[in-house]
């Protein structure tokens, strides 16, 4: 049996299809990244559409065209972040990917298309592009909905912070991190921990010698204890602190930590209680 498939419609609709996903994913994720980047993924899905015009492949070979497609996609939407993020928002992809055309071909079987051609892994439905596009609206509609009732948001893996004291401000870049529950024992608020060279031009922890210096610069020491041993850790609460989510800033309270440049991540300059972060989202 012969089809026609027209190549504007199958890129068309496979782009609006894969931006339509990949906002899923931002919103389930909680990702910051700006609409070019997931321009450029859904370009990428469109293109990798086009796999359907050569001869059919082997299952194996057409799911490992798939995946790295998905990759791709991924890459070009959500990168840079960390190993353990990335894994995670290129299951999601997957995830979300199942979820609408699982949609989908629910939905088709009411219509039963004439013209459908499912090669190498790839959909092409001979339905109107207004009808396709409108059902990928719903049930994006009907994602966020169903994300909005179960009531749980992803914590992003990275974060920028605004840290702004004595006439200076600083952007920085922060991982996420649900392992550090450190928190300044006075006022009990929480303590992100960065490089003390960083913040030397904010406050100068060499020239708190004694007792009235620390207190004149608010200088705290925090006890902490990790896999290296245990101590106290100098902190000091800056004029302001925000959290950037793409043009919002929500300003939040907590203490910035000060420790040996070591002890963070390679890709980051600060470690960011997961509790701040979702205080700010």
């Amino acid at each position: 049996m012969k089809y026609t498939i027209y190549i504007d419609i199958l890129f068309c609709v496979n782009f609006i299809v894969d931006y339509i996903i990949l906002q899923s994913v931002r919103h389930f994720r909680n990702l910051n990244t700006r609409k070019a980047r997931l321009i450029a993924g859904a370009l990428i899905g469109g293109t990798g559409s086009l796999v359907i015009l050569l001869p059919p492949m082997p299952m194996y070979l057409s799911w490992v065209v798939n995946m790295l497609e998905t990759f791709l996609i991924t890459a070009a939407a959500f990168y840079p972040m960390s190993t353990v993020g990335f894994l995670k928002t290129f299951v999601s992809m997957f995830t979300v990917s199942f979820f609408y055309c699982g949609a989908m071909t629910a939905i088709l079987a009411f219509f039963s298309p004439k013209n459908l051609v499912v090669r190498n892994s790839t959909v092409y439905i001979g339905i109107s592009p207004l009808m396709l596009i409108s059902l990928t609206l719903g049930i994006y509609i009907l994602m966020r909905v169903i994300m909005k009732i179960w009531g749980r948001r992803s914590i992003p893996d990275m974060c920028e912070v605004e840290v702004c004291h004595n006439g200076k401000t600083f952007l920085l870049k922060g991982t996420v991190d649900t392992g550090n529950t450190l928190h300044e024992a006075f006022s009990g608020e929480c303590v992100i921990v960065g490089c003390a060279d960083m913040f030397k031009d904010m406050v100068d922890i060499e020239k708190c010698t004694d007792s009235m210096e620390v207190i004149k610069n608010g200088i705290r020491f925090v006890p902490f204890m990790s896999v290296g041993g245990k101590g106290l850790m100098p902190a000091f609460k800056p004029s302001k602190i925000y959290i950037r989510d793409n043009a919002k800033k929500n300003e939040i309270q907590a203490y910035i930590g000060l420790c040996e440049r070591e002890n963070l991540k390679e890709e980051s300059d600060l470690l960011v209680p997961s509790e701040l972060v979702t205080k700010g989202s």
